[in-house]
């Protein structure tokens, strides 16, 4: 498979793990979502893929939606 973005046959597959976050200041006190997943990585421009588990897309898409006093304080 070669990269989206430069075309290049020289990409990897790694394990990874990754906090997402909201952004916004009024957040900063938010549990992260913690993301255990497989991720593509080309060795030559630094482009990186992944896709998100359907359970923690979902999980994530909640966040997202609900005020900020609602959000989930730990994990």
């Amino acid at each position: 498979m070669s990269c989206k973005k430069c075309a290049s046959a020289n990409e990897r597959s790694f394990k990874s793990e990754m906090s997402l976050a909201f952004r916004e200041l009024e957040n900063v006190d938010r549990a992260p979502l913690y993301v255990s997943q497989d991720i593509s990585v080309c060795l030559d421009c630094g482009h990186v893929e992944l896709t998100l588990p359907p359970a923690k897309l979902e999980l994530l898409k909640r966040e997202a939606s609900r005020p900020h006093t609602q959000r989930r304080s730990a994990p």
